[in-house]
């Protein structure tokens, strides 16, 4: 099983899956030709092999290189259009890497299958050989064209905000695992300790990408001890800042700083707020007075609606698992509810106050929240439609018509207002 690093750098490494075809296609290269050898030896029509082979090789090199040269263009529209943290979304994409290992594949295969056929006196007949090297051409093929429509769909924003809230939901599950009344947190003062046994972080600064808490909570069952992650999953740690109280018992510390990962960047696996983070930098990017594209924000406030209906749903206060007994063992910190709403509304309503568009999405999706939420939910929502109703107050002037055609909620932005 992997280990929460070893998982976080496999899945932003271009390096791991490709070399797995590469290995592949270096060992086809090998056996291919023997199998060839061991099936015929004679009447083989060697020059039309080498023919298919050498234009493979020559031809998936230049078109390997082709298709890196756009990908590379598309992340670097995608960084400076949408926001820059989608740059580790491209390079954790499985489709992309699997792409590079085939076309690479094909290129490698040929290139060692020749150089069998090319020994003096071969008389090797070549059917298996060049069908293979056929095999990946259209496996190449194929892969491409899924390679174009994963990337075009990428730069749909719509697309690409589905992508990000269906992974920020199983994050959610993850970081809030009770849902609304089925968790009764304890009381801190029944498991917190004066003087805990402080874990430090002596490693390089960073950023808190996930927590192996399953194996947090198996060293605090054997301790008989409740740890704490202080740091919230997502927060830059520098070195000696305290990650973890040891609250009761006490065990060694070398192992436990271990589980919780430090890395260069946050990612969504056990934070569901970075998403949300980047729903909103693509939306007020877009209501920057240099692009002016209102509709992508109004379609990231119908992903935060579906996103934020989830997160409603999870009892936020409720950041610890127990032991069989019913325990407490392990606590984290994780963002509450009007850390979530502000994150998802303050700064769209600040930037995109003065649209009329934005503002009717903005309200019928807090009004959507206010029916669907519990009641204990309300409170925060409510605040955020009395900001909004503020901020509409200063963005028009008064009577005017935009400002009462700004406050009629609408579901498009601009199109179904008073349905």
């Amino acid at each position: 099983m992997l280990t929460g690093r070893t998982r976080i750098r496999y899945r932003q490494s271009l390096i791991a899956l490709p070399a797995v075809y590469v290995a592949g296609a270096l060992a086809l290269g090998v056996i291919a030709p023997e199998l060839d050898a061991a099936r015929s030896r004679g009447g083989a029509d060697l020059g039309t092999a080498r023919d298919v082979l050498t234009a493979t090789a020559t031809g998936m090199i230049a078109f390997t290189g082709f298709v890196l040269a756009g990908l590379l263009v598309v992340v670097q529209f995608a960084a400076g259009q949408y926001s820059p943290r989608l740059v580790l979304w491209f390079r954790r994409d499985h489709l992309i890497k699997h792409s590079i290992g085939v076309f690479l594949a094909a290129f490698l295969y040929a290139l060692v299958a020749l150089r069998r056929l090319d020994e003096p006196g071969s008389r090797v007949s070549p059917d298996i050989t060049v069908g293979i090297a056929l095999a990946l051409l259209v496996a190449s093929s194929v892969i491409f064209l899924a390679l174009l429509q994963r990337v075009t769909d990428r730069l749909r924003p719509r697309t690409l905000f589905a992508a990000v809230t269906r992974e920020a939901i199983r994050s959610a599950r993850t970081a809030y695992p009770a849902r609304v009344g089925e968790e009764i947190v304890p009381d801190a003062a029944t498991w917190r300790h004066r003087e805990p046994q402080v874990v430090r972080h002596a490693g390089r600064p960073g950023v808190v990408a996930s927590v192996e808490r399953a194996q947090l909570m198996l060293a605090a069952e054997r301790a008989d001890a409740v740890i704490e992650v202080i740091p919230a999953v997502g927060e830059f740690i520098a070195r000696d800042q305290v990650l973890l109280h040891i609250h009761g018992g006490s065990m060694s510390t070398e192992t436990l700083a271990d589980c919780v990962v430090i890395a260069d960047e946050r990612t969504i696996e056990q934070d569901p707020a970075f998403a949300i983070r980047i729903i909103v930098d693509v939306a007020i990017r877009a209501l920057s007075p240099a692009i002016n594209d209102p509709t992508t924000a109004v379609h990231a406030l119908d992903e935060l609606e579906v996103l934020l209906r989830e997160l409603a749903a999870c009892n936020l206060e409720a950041t610890l698992t127990r032991d069989r007994s019913g325990a407490p063992r392990l606590v984290w910190n994780a963002p509450g509810w009007e850390d979530l709403l502000s994150l998802a509304f303050d700064e769209i309503r600040g930037y995109g106050g003065n649209s009329i568009q934005v503002c009717r999405r903005l309200l019928a999706t807090l009004e959507d929240l206010l029916e669907a939420t519990a009641e204990s939910r309300r409170p925060g929502i409510e605040e955020h439609l009395a900001r909004l109703h503020a901020q509409a107050l200063r963005s028009f002037p008064e009577d005017s018509p935009e400002r009462a055609l700004a406050q009629v909620p609408d579901r498009t932005g601009l199109g179904l207002g008073g349905r």
